[in-house]
């Protein structure tokens, strides 16, 4: 067998994957397709034991590391709150416990909507590749709302409050006397981070989307509109961003309220300014939606159904409806991956009051087939 030399190696890997940290794509990305349990019921879990699955991947820190997957979700138990994070080093194949976010600051506990998040690069005293997890702290009895920011410095391991980024009223959905914030969702933009999320403090609006900008994770500058729906009872929320391939962002965002229930999506050049006023395009009936980019560019997105949404051009012209074996839920998370790959994290489904569920926390790794080599229904067009 012949030799190949270090730099016709890194010229290979280069090749492939567009000048990529290899120590991540170098590895053996094996798909599974199949569902994998990441937490089951706890002794101390009540109904219904878990919702809102997030994951993401490590890209940004060590060789050791980099690679590895990480997945947390909203974890219902009979006392204090907190966000259990669960970790995989064999590509998603099993996952173990490794630590817990508690509340620090509030003594309510963090009960609502986790985001875990890798800094690509350094902001402000935190390193590139710190872990850091936001998510909504409440009281026991829902009288108030407050997304907290906490980082990792140690891969997980262990976890400190960083900040406050945005408080509320009571944490109740759609009630004239609420005004809760929901939701954040974390990307580092030009430099900066951005938290986009839900506000219902507007009392023109029954709920909007806005965002605040840090440049430490600190200190937060103030909120910006993002998705202001005209008609008053309408909700959009739920946001999730995203680069396209051409430089430019996509933001998905389910539009629930007054009877509607399914995801738009609108396009910036930035992800800072959205005109606000623009509702966007529906791109799929359900919540819910979550919306990641391939290194194909294929824009990837879902709701709280099954399928796959599939754009190949930038966020224009037709979308493809991918099925794919595994449950809709309440939500699921998408990070892309090497090789058309998909990490997909999810809850469980959202149950009704009447409802008895017992959810549990599951991934899976999937592979988006090439050359439209899967079953592809209900194309929408858009205009």
């Amino acid at each position: 067998m012949k030799k190949i030399t270090i730099v016709s190696f890194i010229a290979f890997v280069a090749c492939l994957f567009g000048l990529r940290n290899t120590s991540v794509f170098a590895k053996n990305y094996d798909a599974t397709n199949k569902i994998v349990t990441i937490a089951e019921k706890a002794d101390d879990s009540v109904q219904p034991n878990i919702l809102y699955g997030r994951g993401m991947v490590t890209n940004h820190t060590t060789n050791e590391f980099n690679g590895r997957m990480y997945a947390t979700f909203e974890n219902y138990v009979s006392g204090v709150p907190y966000f259990k994070i669960y970790e995989s080093t064999d590509h998603g194949n099993s996952w173990n416990h490794i630590s817990n976010v508690k509340d620090q600051v509030n003594g309510w506990g963090l009960r609502y909507q986790p985001f875990l998040y890798e800094l690509p690069e350094t902001l402000g005293d935190l390193p590139k590749g710190t872990l850091i997890c936001a998510g909504n702290s409440i009281p026991k009895d829902l009288s108030k709302t407050k997304i907290d920011l906490y980082k990792s410095l140690d891969h997980g391991r262990t976890w400190d409050y960083l900040s406050t980024i945005d408080e509320g009223g009571k944490a109740v959905p759609d009630q004239i006397d609420a005004t809760p914030v929901w939701e954040p969702f974390l990307a580092m933009i030009d430099h900066q981070l951005v938290c986009y999320y839900s506000d219902e403090r507007d009392p023109a609006h029954s709920q909007k989307l806005i965002h605040k900008v840090s440049k430490n994770g600190i200190d937060w500058g103030n909120q910006v509109e993002d998705v202001v729906f005209s008609a008053k009872k309408a909700r959009p929320g739920m946001a999730t961003v995203a680069k396209m391939k051409n430089g430019k962002y996509i933001m998905t965002y389910e539009v629930v309220g007054n009877g509607a229930h399914y995801s738009n999506y609108k396009l910036s050049e930035d992800a800072i300014h959205w005109n606000p006023e623009d509702e966007g395009i529906k791109f799929a009936d359900g919540g819910s939606p979550y919306v990641t980019v391939l290194a194909d560019g294929t824009i990837v997105a879902n709701t709280a159904n099954s399928p796959l949404y599939l754009n190949k051009n930038n966020g224009e012209g037709k979308w493809e409806t991918l099925q794919i074996p595994m449950p809709g839920a309440y939500s699921r998370s998408l990070t892309a991956l090497p090789n058309n790959q998909l990490l997909i994290v999810s809850g469980g489904s959202y149950a009704h009051p009447t409802e008895h569920v017992d959810n549990i926390a599951t991934s899976m790794v999937f592979t988006i087939p090439k050359n439209n080599a899967f079953q592809l229904t209900n194309n929408f067009i858009i205009k």
